[in-house]
Order: C-alpha cells, then sequence, then structure tokens
C-alpha cells in the first residue's frame, strides 16, 4: 500500500475580514507553516477563492484559507507513503494548530469536516482492472473490459459519512506525449488499483438541523479512515465485503 495525500477540509460559516483576523493570529502557526501569502482578492471575489494560502516548513503540506472553508493538502514521502500512524500523527499536530486559529474566525463551530485520502494498491502491479473486477465480483470480466471503478458509501454510527472508491490505475513510463501512440503495453509501467476514502460528517449537517462540527468530530473522523485503513481496507479490495 502506498499512501499517496491527503486532504482535511473545514467549511464553516462565512468568517467576514478574513485577512485582518488571520493576520492578528497568524503567530498560532510560525511552529509548522512559513510566512503566509496574503492574496490581493477583494472581498467581493467568489467565496471559493482562497485569500491566504501558507505552505509547511517541509513544504510537503499547502494550507488554504478562503472566507468559508479551510484547507490542508498533504503530500506523503519516504516512510509516510507506507505508515499511516506518521501520516496520522503529521495531520493531527498540523491541525492542532490550524484549530487554534479556526476557533478565533467562528465561535458558531463548523458547518461539517472532511478527510480525503489517495492510496495506490501495490501489490498488484498488473491487470488492475481484470484482478479488481474478479476480487469484487467473483468471476471473469469480459475482455472488452478496459477500466472499473467502483464507490461505496456507508453511514457510520448514524452520524458519519464513510466512502470508498476502487479503481483500476494505469502508471506509465516517461512520455512524450506530443506523439501518438504513447499510451501502449510497452510504455506501461504498471495497472494497480487506486484507493480514494474520504470520511466526512455532512450525514448529520444533512440530516439534523442546527448540526455544527468541531474538534471532536475531526477526531473521530481520524479514528474511522484509520480503522478503514488498518482494518477493512485489504478485505475490501480482496472480497468487496466491508465487514463489521
Amino acid at each position: 500500500m502506498i499512501i499517496q495525500n491527503s486532504t482535511v477540509n473545514i467549511v464553516m460559516p462565512r468568517v467576514e475580514n478574513i485577512k485582518r483576523k488571520f493576520i492578528l493570529h497568524e503567530d498560532l502557526l510560525k511552529t509548522h507553516y512559513n510566512e503566509a501569502n496574503i492574496l490581493p482578492i477583494p472581498d467581493e471575489a467568489s467565496i471559493e477563492i482562497p485569500r491566504i494560502v501558507v505552505t509547511s516548513k517541509g513544504e510537503h503540506s499547502q494550507l488554504s484559507i478562503s472566507p468559508e472553508a479551510v484547507s490542508l493538502e498533504t503530500v506523503y514521502t519516504d516512510d509516510f507513503t507506507s505508515r499511516w500512524d506518521l501520516c496520522r500523527k503529521y495531520i493531527m499536530d498540523r491541525m492542532g494548530d490550524i484549530f487554534g486559529l479556526t476557533e478565533i474566525f467562528t465561535d458558531e463551530g463548523y458547518n461539517y469536516i472532511g478527510i480525503v485520502s489517495n492510496l495506490l494498491w501495490n501489490d498488484i502491479t498488473a491487470e488492475g482492472t481484470r484482478v479488481l473486477f474478479q476480487n469484487l465480483f467473483g468471476k471473469i470480466p469480459e475482455e472488452t473490459l478496459d477500466g472499473l471503478l467502483v464507490k461505496y458509501t456507508h453511514i457510520i454510527d448514524s452520524k458519519y459519512y464513510a466512502n470508498i472508491t476502487l479503481q483500476n490505475v494505469r502508471q506509465y513510463k516517461d512520455l512524450d506525449t506530443d506523439r501518438s501512440g504513447f499510451l501502449t503495453d510497452d510504455t506501461l509501467a504498471t495497472h494497480t488499483i487506486g484507493i480514494t476514502i474520504d470520511v466526512n460528517d455532512r450525514y448529520s449537517y444533512n440530516t439534523q438541523s442546527g448540526y455544527r462540527s468541531n474538534k471532536d468530530s475531526f477526531e473521530k473522523l481520524i479514528c474511522i479512515i484509520t480503522d478503514i485503513i488498518e482494518n477493512r481496507l485489504e478485505h475490501l479490495v480482496k472480497t468487496g465485503v466491508y465487514f463489521d
């Protein structure tokens, strides 16, 4: 298993004057982050456009802050790619600083929080489509089947969504994409299985009037995604069953 990256998203009620609030309290990030890049974006611009971007001191993460969302994107290298325990600690340490900041942005709590991680199941290096189909459906696929994508959505504790997407992934050698015929068996490096895990508390937001997420919800989501990666994922990839 190769852990490629993760993203933590906090969606919150709109924060007015977010740049000013950040400037007053940016020292909360100084342990793990470089100096912020405060973008010259007018207040009336789309709320989806980040106003503030901050990179981590090791350059593995980027924190993006907009009036209604905070996002931490991390790319993993070295030992982190095979050890979720290291990834988990990294996320928890950085998010501790970030929650210190977001709790100043809003005292209303958050709309919802999500954690997404992308992985490769590198135990399989060839015929990823066929292997995944056979594992999930128990039979040989038709020869014309070129790709496969299957998404599972589970509701955990009547509060949280756990979305798991399995799909075949082809990785090619260094390519000259300016010529035709560059995606062939000769240039194929591996044909494996890609996995996207997306856990969030949007189920509670969607179904409970007045719901507010918080740091405790984030910690529960970390526990859920850890349980999936460490205890359930191998069984799911090999059998298609997400066991209780």
